[in-house]
């Protein structure tokens, strides 16, 4: 596989692993029983750590959305052969990747005891998903580089084809008294 090739798997696995964390974080339950409702987390002194808490689904689906933006700028752009969705897919990731990260050490300060176990399952799916996404990036990035240096070389036009006339032009020469000796 060439990194154009790699840079579709890495868009389209992008774009799907977004959809599958925001579906989980967006049904993920901060509160439970009928009649007395006990929350997962903790009253907290940090205002930082009470607005996170607060609006942690607003956050997540803000940055989802914005992932599956950029996704689908990278997915366009490794199809009309443009550099830009490339850089714009690979800072935006490491950024993404950055806040999500923080989010979760928030939300895990406020955890209370009986959950902590919660707190380490969000921990190690966002250090496997920065994995990933960090394990792709370089692909990404050399395939951006490549149509930086020179984009006719890796666009459909600039490749050559094979055609019935390159193959007739590599036969020797053939001059017609022999071809009047092989007919008889």
């Amino acid at each position: 596989m060439n990194d154009r090739k790699y840079s579709i798997v890495i868009g389209t696995f992008c774009f799907l692993n977004t959809v599958q964390f925001l579906i989980f974080d967006v049904n993920e339950f901060a509160f439970f029983g009928y009649e007395e409702r006990f929350s997962v987390y903790q009253n907290t002194r940090s205002e930082l750590v009470s607005w996170v808490v607060t609006y942690k689904k607003n956050i997540s689906i803000s940055l989802s959305t914005a992932t599956l933006l950029v996704c689908s700028l990278l997915l366009y752009c490794i199809h009309t052969s443009n550099c830009v969705g490339m850089l714009c897919y690979g800072v935006w990731i490491i950024l993404y990747e950055l806040l999500s990260l923080s989010v979760i050490l928030l939300t895990n300060t406020a955890i209370k005891e009986q959950f902590k176990e919660l707190g380490y399952l969000h921990l190690i799916f966002q250090i496997s998903r920065m994995l990933l996404h960090l394990f792709c990036l370089p692909f990404v990035t050399k395939y951006g580089y490549s149509i930086f240096r020179d984009p006719r070389a890796v666009s459909k036009t600039g490749q050559r084809r094979r055609s019935s006339i390159s193959t007739v032009e590599s036969w020797p020469p053939v001059g017609m008294g022999s071809l009047y000796y092989k007919l008889n």
